[in-house]
């Protein structure tokens, strides 16, 4: 049958249906990808199952069931939107963050490579001297992700990036050392910022709020977050959902650099 069907269309629809299918299924990769290491992932496993119980009803011709199960799926559609509001919002903010300049690959950069270096070091340095001390720090990079809703929730700075301010900033017992610093472009924009607390469940209890902060804003947003151990001084770096810990000065400065302002967003 297969072999009719193909004999009985031509050679572009028949690329056509290929590149159909393989959207399709680049589309339901994106969507895991976004939905792995969340909530969201295991409440697709309750999905699949209730449809496989929908079908298995229907076929052996129950049908009170059925119909309980088919009303369960109807409704079902309002309840997805509002279970999965934070998997969607990443969702939205993924395809946002897809700029013409990263389809036509522009080398577009929001900071200059030499001030960006700059930044890099200070961070580094900063977060070496930190490490050492056992001194608790969160620092946040945005990328193509405003965050703005994030800044107004501290303490505006406008300031130069410097690893004197940086130290001095999370000095504790201060009054900007409490929560996280916030650098946007070339600039630290504030301190002393909330941040959304991740509800991944699978992370290990030895990381606290300051871990789950970090891990929080880089589930919703494509900033990266580094964040200091005031227990153990490790350096841990959050981005995209991913928790990586134990960095150290070279690693650090090699993944800021290869990941900070690099508009790596593509289609693929």
């Amino acid at each position: 049958m297969i072999a009719d069907y193909l004999s009985n269309i031509s050679t572009l629809a028949l690329i056509i249906h290929i590149l159909d299918v393989a959207l399709v299924w680049l589309l339901v990769y994106k969507l895991l990808s976004l939905l792995k290491g969340t909530r969201g992932m295991q409440l697709v496993k309750g999905i699949l199952i209730i449809i496989g119980l929908k079908i298995f009803f229907n076929f052996i011709g129950f049908t009170t069931m059925t119909y309980i199960f088919d009303q369960v799926v109807t409704w079902g559609v309002l309840g997805i939107i509002i279970i999965f509001q934070p998997e969607l919002r990443r969702a939205l903010e993924y395809i946002g963050r897809v700029q013409l300049s990263n389809i036509l690959n522009f080398n577009y950069k929001d900071v200059e490579k030499n001030k960006r270096e700059q930044i890099v070091k200070s961070v580094v340095d900063a977060s070496r001297h930190m490490a050492r001390r056992r001194i608790g720090a969160l620092i946040v990079l945005e990328n193509q992700t405003g965050l703005d809703e994030y800044v107004e929730s501290g303490i505006e700075i406008n300031a130069e990036v410097t690893n004197e301010l940086i130290i001095n900033i999370f000095i504790p017992n201060t009054p900007l050392h409490d929560g996280a610093m916030i650098v946007s472009k070339d600039k630290i924009r504030a301190a002393s910022c909330v941040l959304p607390l991740s509800d991944n469940r699978s992370i290990s209890s030895s990381y606290g709020t300051r871990h789950r902060a970090a891990l929080g804003l880089s589930e919703l947003t494509d900033a990266i977050v580094v964040a200091i151990s005031e227990e153990t001084g490790k350096i841990t770096v959050c981005q995209n959902g991913k928790l990586t810990t134990d960095f150290n000065e070279e690693n650090l400065t090699k993944y800021l650099t290869n990941n900070w302002q690099q508009n790596k967003d593509k289609i693929i």
